[in-house]
């Protein structure tokens, strides 16, 4: 059995790939591919990620993600991943399909360095005969701004500048794709653009299907998921956040926050305002990432003239 494992970067259409697999899980297996999440109600697959950080003997810290995973300690989290360890070597011996596909958004954003991407597919490779890894790049201008909306949804109080200047200097998109070749070998990552120009059809799912191997044609779309904040709307979380927290002390979602906040957001214009950067931060964004870019372009899109189209 071999495993396919998409390396979720945030707001790449990360949620939209794994709605698309909760969705069609049934049908997927009729192709040959298993898409099993070790808790089903956790489709984001916090699993993959933390196997990483467990194997070089560190643990996920945020409140909301030891919340998500219902294991605070280090020794919960150890035994989370021996649990998930347990479920694959089950699994290999008794799956049909000949594949076994992963979606994480925490396999790159927790995954940032060598010997953590190393522990991950170390412990995979304990499972599968091969493991190919399919990663999705974007516009770092958009990148800045996505991730913010991301950061505010989930309940941080800090303002755009605040994140540009925390964020500005780490997207490198090259560094990172390097140390999954070295890793798992230039033929095992597979790197895509979340540009229309590059991507198949225009269409992420075609492009995704396209990339794994899977027949789309018989599957269901889901619906339009996580959908970045308005300006007005991030207005309204950072109010109402400096007034009453948005998490509990255990990472978990207050009630009273998230009810207040769907009140308060019947008043607000829809589809309201889209948050903009200026043309100098634009031009600063790409000025700092060319270089890396140039590289990545050259080593996987040698046919571009640019890696990403100017718009």
């Amino acid at each position: 059995m071999k495993a396919v494992i998409h390396i979720g970067t945030p707001k790449s259409g990360t949620t939209t790939i794994q709605s698309f697999l909760s969705l069609n899980r049934t049908a997927l297996q009729d192709q040959g591919i298993r898409y099993q999440p070790f808790d089903p109600r956790n489709i984001a697959q916090l699993e993959l990620g933390l196997a990483g950080l467990v194997g070089v003997g560190e643990m996920a810290g945020a409140a909301n993600k030891k919340h998500a995973l219902g294991a605070h300690t280090r020794a919960e989290q150890e035994a989370y991943v021996a649990r998930f360890d347990a479920m694959l070597a089950e699994g290999v011996n008794s799956w049909p399909e000949g594949v076994y596909l992963g979606s994480s958004e925490q396999v790159h954003s927790w995954l940032s360095t060598r010997p953590r991407v190393q522990a991950l597919h170390d412990f995979l490779k304990r499972h599968f005969e091969s493991v190919h890894y399919i990663v999705y790049y974007r516009p770092q201008e958009e990148f800045m701004l996505s991730t913010y909306s991301e950061r505010i949804k989930r309940g941080e109080i800090l303002t755009f500048d605040e994140h540009y200047q925390q964020r500005l200097e780490a997207m490198d998109f090259h560094r990172k794709a390097k140390i999954w070749t070295r890793v798992a070998g230039r033929e095992n990552l597979t790197v895509r653009l979340l540009d229309r120009t590059e991507l198949k059809n225009g269409d992420l799912l075609d492009d995704f299907c396209a990339a794994a191997g899977i027949d789309r044609g018989p599957l269901q779309d889901p619906p339009r998921m996580n959908v970045s904040l308005s300006a007005e709307e991030i207005d309204l979380y950072l109010k109402l956040g400096r007034r009453i927290p948005a998490r509990r002390s255990n990472g978990g979602p207050n009630p009273v926050f998230f009810g207040l906040l769907k009140l308060m957001k019947m008043r607000l214009p829809n589809p309201g305002s889209r948050l903009r950067l200026s043309q100098a931060q634009i031009a600063e964004i790409r000025a700092l990432n060319a270089e890396s870019n140039e590289r990545l372009r050259a080593d996987f899109f040698p046919e571009r003239e640019t890696l990403f189209s100017q718009r």
